[in-house]
């Protein structure tokens, strides 16, 4: 769809029900990046997201808690469609959501829900 300099983007293999989803990686497949090189790759995800979601108010890059391709560096990037068949994936994965009107950014971290939540003692 889109290649870079150190990068490439791609439509992902599957879509799980979604219009578009998005996979950005780096050409030389490494499985770590320098702090610089995440901000990087962050950008060049949100640029191209601000195109290929424009047809929703919200989408959302992921961390890849659930990766079917452990062995390098990349992000996943989706719409938030609740009849998708990862909504439930997706609910559970920490994630970066763009709104697309306000131009805002906000962070979910979902909890382990088989920890009970902290309690306050005193």
């Amino acid at each position: 769809m889109a290649e870079f300099e150190r990068w490439k983007l791609a439509r992902t293999k599957t879509m799980k029900g979604h219009r578009e989803r998005l996979m950005l990686f780096h050409k030389d497949h490494v499985k770590t990046l320098d702090e610089g090189s995440i901000g990087e790759a962050y950008l060049l995800l949100m640029k191209a997201g601000s195109k290929y979601f424009s047809y929703t108010d919200k989408w959302a890059i992921f961390e890849p808690v659930y990766a079917t391709v452990p062995d390098h560096w990349h992000r996943v990037a989706s719409d938030l469609d609740k009849n998708a068949e990862d909504d439930a994936q997706i609910l559970k994965t920490p994630r970066m959501i763009v709104d697309n009107y306000e131009g805002t950014l906000s962070r979910a971290f979902p909890y382990d829900d088989s920890k009970e939540p902290a309690t306050k003692s005193g």
